[in-house]
């Protein structure tokens, strides 16, 4: 038992970290390639340039047979055809000082609650780990990576839901239609529901085990 609740952890852990793992590559390159940009401008003794702003969007093809999009084959020189559906968009105009608000504090958001998901599910293992598996103590703490997991998730699609909005404002895009329900494909939400689920059946054990020993 306690060797399969370890695997059950271990997967969820590494679920978790793949559906964060995009993210968390592109802000590493966004910074990488910010930092080289301003090397170079200090080597040269120029000034820093306007970095352009760019947003990640979700849209969904509304005509497969019309082209949207082109993208180069360096094999060849040809251009392809493509059809974006997550993409990184350039934002023609800043957005409002309330968007920008609402859009720092659902990240910030995101972040504590990614730490504090993973500290519980480290407590969550060393609790297995000692042996001490059906205990109300793993089913608050699978209560509060359930509910982290799923807060996550929705700050997530705040996020998202904010920047569609905005760039739907100002752009127009060709045969396409920004699209929200792509987002409910990221697995975070599906894993605190089964974390929720996975503390509901502790908790039920756990009531039927102390009747039972109230009737004995």
């Amino acid at each position: 038992m306690k060797k399969r609740l370890n695997l059950f952890c271990l997967c969820v852990i590494a679920a978790f970290l793949l559906s964060v793992s995009g993210n968390v590559q592109m802000i590493v390159r966004i910074f990488i390639n910010g930092f080289e940009i301003g090397m170079k401008a200090a080597e040269e003794g120029g000034e820093m340039p306007v970095l352009p702003a760019y947003k990640q969007i979700h849209t969904m093809p509304t005509d497969l047979t019309e082209v949207t999009g082109t993208v180069t084959n360096l094999k060849d020189g040809s251009q392809l055809a493509i059809k974006p559906l997550v993409s990184l968009v350039e934002c023609p105009s800043m957005p409002t000082s309330s968007a920008a608000l609402w859009e720092a504090m659902a990240t910030l958001v995101v972040i504590v609650g990614f730490i504090y998901t993973t500290v519980y599910f480290c407590k969550l293992i060393v609790q297995i780990n000692r042996n001490i598996v059906f205990d109300w103590t793993n089913v608050k703490y699978l209560r509060r990576i359930g509910w982290g997991l799923i807060a996550i998730f929705f700050c997530a699609f705040v996020s998202v839901w904010i920047t569609n909005y905005q760039l739907s404002q100002v752009v127009a895009l060709k045969g396409t239609e920004f699209n929200l329900l792509l987002a409910f494909s990221d697995p975070t939400f599906i894993l605190g529901f089964i974390a929720l689920l996975a503390a509901e059946v502790f908790a039920l054990g756990l009531r039927l085990k102390e009747e039972n020993d109230l009737t004995i």
